[in-house]
């Protein structure tokens, strides 16, 4: 009798997949959303006593404020009560969260709409009141609760204060200063987004309705609060840390276009200089955090610059701080510091360009109204940072290949020095001046080719290179003799030019093949460059 044939290899049963609940099924859910819409309403209540109760001539205030502090402190009464309980953290956390939100709304309510306690008690209470919220929530080590109570008051105190007003500005302050410690103790990263967002929020619609310097004070503690919860916060959310940082700083750039001039210079240099301090001083703070803290500084430097002026002497308030932080690289060999250093350079070199641009170099006319003695310091500043750009791009990591960064800080330098050549000479003489400085450029243009041609028998490695850049720049030099110097300088000058030219290229033509015939005979072996 034939056997019934056996499956090639055992059928395992299927595996069925577990039923996955829907969301408001889950476990805590339901609990959570009843726990936070029972607060939240019992908030608003709160604050329909205190403010729409008033307005109707309902009971008296001391009837109002009281029982709304009275029911207040009921509920963090019964919040300590029910935590400790098996399943009460949701319930414990939800009615601290009321009881606090609740006490602080009252001290609002004291403050600004019955106006019973000075503005500075006021905010020393609401202090007090952040405070012990803060140490509840790290003592529980719930968030939950110290973005509940933050929430909750970032809602409902405009409400209090009628609208935006100052005093909002520094109780929502206050706020954001007292998230500082349980965001550095227990590593909530989302709280610092919670606490900081109001405050910039409504800090920036006050200062663009009112425009005053009264604001001042509160703006630059949002951010002196962003910058120490960026240094002293840990955890690895670096981007999330250095995006709420970010977002403190936004009231300070907007504050400093309603300045008078000299405020606003004084005031985003020095958040500047403090912030740039910070990020080169501490090093343990991570790539991520630094940049941060150098690019806002360096925008803000940008933009007192901007304030302060709009004219010829705005590249050189932009170069002299990209000279220094180039300077910096130059020493630290940090791959941060060159890019700030070069984003500085850049926007500089961008504006002076602009400003002593290739017509009013070339122009007579042009140059007597558009150059000035800023155009010549900042062509200075330009040729001098190029060369320090040049140092900082070979030495950082960024490992950019000595020729590439040799021929960009040649030509950047060449045009400041250039422009500042004939800068000097037309603000001091006109037009004899312009004519004169042009005898200048061409024999710095000359000098500069055969200082690159003798490099390149000093340095074989480069030999060609440099020679091709000499021999260019020499003929560059001879082009603009004959096509401009020719056409464009009186006689005296032009033949001055002529001969001044012929005999650097006679004298220099002389000690290159001097020094080519020694290179030649010292090291027979070396390669040398086919000339």
């Amino acid at each position: 009798m034939p056997r019934p044939a056996l499956p090639p290899y055992p059928v395992r049963p299927p595996v069925m997949k577990p039923h996955k609940a829907p969301w408001w099924q889950r476990e805590g859910v339901v609990s959570k959303l009843l726990v936070l819409a029972g607060g939240a309403i019992t908030l608003i209540g709160v604050v329909m006593l205190l403010v729409i109760a008033a307005r109707a001539g309902l009971l008296n205030p001391q009837v109002r404020v009281g029982g709304g502090a009275a029911l207040s402190v009921a509920l963090i009464a019964a919040a300590l009560r029910v935590h400790g309980r098996p399943g009460g953290s949701i319930g414990g956390t939800a009615l601290a969260g009321t009881g606090i939100a609740g006490l602080f709304i009252v001290t609002v309510a004291m403050t600004s709409f019955y106006e019973w306690l000075p503005a500075l008690a006021g905010l020393a209470l609401a202090g007090v009141i952040a405070g012990a919220a803060g140490a509840l929530a790290v003592h529980w080590r719930s968030e939950l609760l110290a973005i509940t109570v933050t929430v909750a008051v970032a809602s409902l105190a405009p409400v209090l204060t009628g609208g935006v007003t100052l005093s909002l500005v520094w109780f929502l302050v206050i706020l954001q200063a007292a998230g500082v410690w349980p965001e550095r103790l227990r590593g909530w990263c989302y709280l610092g987004f919670v606490r900081t967002l109001p405050a910039v929020g409504v800090a920036l619609v006050y200062i663009s309705e009112f425009r005053s310097i009264s604001s001042l004070p509160a703006v630059l503690t949002i951010a002196g609060l962003g910058m120490l919860s960026l240094v002293v916060s840990i955890g690895k959310d670096d981007e999330l840390h250095a995006a709420c940082f970010a977002s403190a700083v936004l009231p300070i750039a907007a504050q400093l276009s309603h300045l008078d001039r000299p405020v606003a210079v004084l005031t985003g240099g020095a958040v500047a200089a403090v912030m740039a301090a910070v990020a080169f001083a501490v090093p343990q703070l991570g790539t991520v955090r630094r940049i941060a803290l150098g690019g806002v500084a360096g925008l803000l430097a940008m933009e007192s610059a901007f304030v302060f002026t709009d004219g010829s002497w705005l590249p050189v308030l932009l170069l002299l701080p990209g000279l220094l932080v180039t300077a910096i690289a130059v020493s630290s060999k940090s791959i941060v510091t060159t890019v700030f250093g070069l984003a500085f350079g850049v926007v500089g070199g961008a504006a002076y360009i602009y400003f002593a641009n290739p017509a009013a170099l070339a122009f007579a006319g042009r140059a007597d109204v558009e150059l000035s003695h800023a155009t010549m310091i900042g062509g200075v500043l330009l040729a001098t940072w190029a060369v320090l750009a040049a140092q900082a791009l070979m030495g950082s990591a960024l490992q950019v290949r000595p020729t590439i960064a040799a021929v960009g800080a040649g030509v950047v330098g060449l045009y400041g020095a250039t422009a500042a050549f004939v800068s000097f000479g037309s603000s001091v003489a006109g037009t004899a001046g312009f004519h004169t400085a042009h005898l200048g450029v061409t024999v710095l243009w000359v000098s500069v080719a055969m200082f690159l041609m003798g490099l390149g028998i000093r340095l074989p490695r480069y030999g060609a290179a440099s020679l091709g850049a000499g021999l260019l720049l020499t003929g560059c030099s001879i082009a603009k003799l004959f096509l401009f110097d020719l056409q464009a300088m009186s006689g005296a000058t032009r033949a001055a030019t002529f001969i001044v030219v012929g005999l650097v290229l006679l004298f220099a033509g002389s000690r290159y093949a001097q020094a080519y015939a020694r290179m030649r005979g010292g090291d027979k072996a070396a390669p040398v460059a086919q000339h």
